[in-house]
């Protein structure tokens, strides 16, 4: 009997701009890391990492075992970082909704901002693109070493079943 109960953990964040909209960002096996994304009063739209409204992040120093799972000391004010900001220097004027869908590749989020009379879309990677081949990558010696194998494979395949009727003629 276990009467432990649970714990509730609760902070406050501000925000230094107005928000006309909010949403996060989805994937399709929830692997990468979330990002809130923000339609600011200025029409702007902001995104930063979700472990920023973190509850559990310390208010003191941080120790060892916090600073592993990736939490920052509590801050109430979170900074909109302006290399964080998808729309770039486009204005996009009176958003009220933001919806986010997954794409094929788990890295990858597709963000639609609308509700005035613009429209804004675009693709992002939270987490970096972990999930693509870099443009270097050799795919002509991966082709060869693929090739390679399946002739060594064949070729094999071949010995075993000589050496298998040989050995039943013996």
């Amino acid at each position: 009997a276990r009467d432990s109960k649970p714990v509730v953990m609760a902070k406050t964040y501000g925000i230094a701009k107005p928000i006309t909209a909010m949403g996060v960002t989805s994937t399709r096996g929830g692997i990468s890391a979330r990002h809130m994304i923000l339609a600011t009063g200025d029409d702007k739209i902001m995104s930063f990492d979700r472990r920023m409204v973190e509850p559990r992040r310390p208010v003191g120093d941080l120790r060892d075992a916090e600073k592993q799972e990736g939490l920052k000391q509590y801050n109430p004010l979170i900074p909109l970082v302006s290399l964080m900001t998808p729309s770039h220097n486009q204005t996009v004027h009176s958003v009220q909704t933001i919806v986010s869908a997954s794409t094929a590749l788990e890295s990858q989020s597709l963000v639609l901002a609308f509700g005035g009379p613009d429209i804004f879309f675009v693709r992002m990677s939270p987490s970096k693109g972990f999930d693509l081949l870099p443009d270097s990558f050799n795919r002509i010696l991966l082709s060869v070493v693929v090739l390679g194998l399946l002739i060594v494979l064949f070729v094999v395949k071949g010995m075993s079943s000589k050496k298998a009727v040989t050995m039943s003629w013996s």
